[in-house]
């Protein structure tokens, strides 16, 4: 079975007085995070932490050779899901913002190397913009034996129909379902359109000289652990290729 974590930021009060962002605040945030953690713990996974609004730091994702702590949160757990607002850099970073500056307000992904020190091997982030299409290796570097990053290349909408996204999610991926389509159907919504992504690396033989193997990626095969087939860690020396996947609804 599979550890996962929370963060989940509602409030930008904080940001805001301090003149950091102009984010407003969130309305569903709980919904979505409190039912991916309940559906998961139902179903017999280990919640490692959950946290909320100024107890999300940023240096909770932060590798730890930049001075930041994630082998003992992020990267010390399999599954990762946070909500906050989001965006990308011109250079394909990704960015999250964070109510408290327990060390910085923003996190940028270039700091981000998960999977190197432990055991992360997915994130979810229901975040608007966390992956600029036009230059997703950008995010390469998070790639350290980590295997998908779920995010979004546009708008995810914070809305009355949106905030089961969370339980959807975790409900698809306890069902069977790849971690790639948990995400992208499970974000999925009959009145807005989310605009989820699923980005992953994958190894010599998935590149197979140009000729994408789609079947032998991760967003083809990897599962949620104790629910099917769970590929081996890509080391940063064995990746050759990075793919992506996209979709509106």
């Amino acid at each position: 079975m599979a550890s996962f974590g929370i963060e989940a930021i509602r409030y930008f009060s904080h940001a805001r007085a301090a003149g950091v962002s102009t984010a407003g605040d969130l309305s569903f945030t709980f919904n979505r995070s409190n039912g991916f953690d309940a559906k998961l713990r139902a179903a017999g996974h280990t919640r490692a932490f959950y946290w909320a609004n100024t107890d999300c730091w940023e240096t909770d994702i932060r590798d730890s050779d930049q001075g930041g702590g994630d082998r003992n949160w992020v990267d010390n757990v399999d599954l990762f899901w946070i909500e906050t607002h989001g965006g990308h850099e011109e250079d394909g970073r990704a960015r999250l913002l964070y109510d408290t500056p327990h060390s910085e307000w923003r996190t940028y992904s270039n700091r981000w190397q998960l999977g190197e020190d432990w055991n992360s091997e997915w994130v979810m982030a229901y975040s608007c913009e966390t992956v600029r299409r036009e230059r997703v290796t950008g995010l390469w570097n998070i790639f350290a034996r980590m295997h998908i990053y779920c995010g979004a290349w546009e708008t995810m909408w914070d809305g009355i129909t949106t905030d089961e996204c969370g339980e959807d999610v975790a409900d698809n991926l306890v069902d069977g379902d790849t971690v790639h389509a948990a995400w992208h159907n499970g974000v999925s919504d009959w009145w807005v359109d989310n605009h989820p992504i699923t980005v992953c690396v994958g190894d010599a033989a998935t590149w197979n000289n140009g000729n994408i193997r789609w079947d032998r990626s991760y967003l083809n095969r990897d599962h949620l652990w104790g629910h099917g087939n769970v590929d081996a860690d890509l080391a940063p020396a064995q990746q050759a290729c990075i793919l992506w996947y996209w979709t509106e609804g």
